[in-house]
């Protein structure tokens, strides 16, 4: 069980800045990475990817560049060769980059059905060199880094403090989570905020540039919403504040929150609070069904987690907590993913008027029924249920999507 420490810790390592699509982000960082430890000119690129880096980075844009793609991304890693910049390396992107980017023709991506969990495995060649970088589990999770012979970093059986806190927090219920935020300081949390203010920017970003989709709703709410993802997954130039190592998962559980707190003039102390209990359970709920999952997380986790998260803030039970999860599981569970790309604006559009509504009647004390379809006694079976539904019902979706993709492509 994670202790008061420990929770803020995770928080903090959870709740991290990122510009671009996680996907396509995590495999330029692999290959920045093998590049880094060479010194001679680069001949050839290799990647392989589980089928959900695949997927998910098919159609995502890329800040900074006007074209889309893992091989694409791959290719800007290895020749901006700076993994110090973390999720954030597109940000030096420049015209010399990109024309080195547009005549190289040599790389490669690859799907290893093999690995079921987040893996990208970047290998670069040069005329006499060969640098190797592993990414496992998390999306900044160095496990194995090598130049030629010599291994600099071979992490593959250990396991890192986050995934061990993730672990602690697994093995959890939501009710010791809630009273785990109950006890947070509002200066321990404060730097939540900056999510707020980061994803804000973003949905004014796509407001001022005229992207489609968003136009075309009139809730402030939903009109916000649908702009920062549409923004982000454009290619907008600007950092998304991302919660449970992904970019739109931030956008949907902080900007709901934020916005209703606004409307409804809720103290600060209580929206910080909300937040910090929405990120908690956005982990907790993905920790269970897998962050590249076949159905989509950000609807799923991330706007499931923000209705509990509203049914907190406005002062529920655990009890009402708990029934917003129920509903949820019975309202959204099954909504495919099928790649990182601006229509996912819709898709968490429905997750968050869902949340709405399934907060609502949570406080309202109407739940669905237990004998419904899906539906458990608890919010953790009912986590559990979403999860084995992803894992075994859905165990083929991926490679199914794939192919309906890569037709359009022939």
């Amino acid at each position: 069980m994670l202790n008061k420490k420990e929770c803020i810790q995770l928080l903090k390592q959870d709740v991290t800045p990122a510009l671009g699509c996680t996907e396509p982000v995590c495999v330029a960082l692999c290959l920045a990475h093998a590049a880094k430890v060479l010194d001679e000119e680069i001949v050839s690129i290799d990647v392989d990817v589980n089928i959900g880096i695949f997927k998910n980075g098919m159609s995502a844009g890329i800040p900074n560049f006007d074209h889309v793609g893992l091989n694409y991304a791959a290719t800007l890693g290895a020749f901006l060769k700076n993994p110090e910049k973390g999720l954030k390396l597109f940000e030096d992107i420049d015209d010399e980059i990109k024309n080195k980017v547009y005549k190289f023709k040599n790389t490669q991506v690859h799907v290893d059905s093999s690995q079921t969990n987040l893996y990208v495995k970047g290998t670069i060649h040069t005329q006499n060199q060969t640098g190797t970088c592993i990414i496992q589990d998390e999306h900044t999770n160095v496990v194995y880094l090598s130049k030629n012979d010599e291994i600099k970093i071979d992490n593959k059986k250990s396991v890192n403090k986050q995934s061990n806190f993730i672990s602690k927090l697994h093995q959890m219920n939501i009710s010791d989570i809630v009273d785990l935020v109950n006890t947070f300081d509002t200066k321990d949390i404060e730097f939540l905020y900056d999510g707020v203010k980061m994803n804000l920017e973003l949905a004014d970003y796509a407001k001022d540039h005229d992207l489609a989709l968003s136009s075309s709703f009139s809730s402030n709410l939903v009109s916000t919403l649908t702009a920062a993802i549409e923004a982000r997954l454009s290619g907008c130039p600007l950092n998304t504040m991302s919660s449970s190592g992904a970019g739109t998962k931030g956008i949907a559980l902080i900007l709901p929150i934020h916005i209703v707190a606004r409307d409804k003039q809720i103290s600060k102390e209580k929206e910080l609070k909300a937040l910090a209990l929405g990120h908690l359970l956005n982990r907790y709920i993905n920790s269970y069904i897998g962050k590249l999952s076949p159905m989509c997380t950000c609807v799923m986790a991330s706007s499931t987690a923000c209705s509990a998260a509203l049914v907190y803030m406005f002062g529920g039970n655990k009890e009402q907590i708990g029934y917003a999860i129920k509903n949820m599981t019975g309202t959204v569970t099954g909504m495919i993913c099928d790649g990182g790309k601006v229509g996912c604006s819709l898709k968490v559009t429905t997750g968050t008027v869902s949340a709405l509504l399934c907060a609502k009647t949570a406080l309202n004390n109407a739940p669905l029924k237990d004998s419904d379809g899906i539906v458990a006694s608890t919010p953790e079976k009912c986590i559990q249920n979403m999860a084995y539904l992803s894992k075994v019902g859905m165990k083929d979706v991926d490679t199914t999507i794939v192919e309906i993709m890569e037709k359009k492509k022939a």
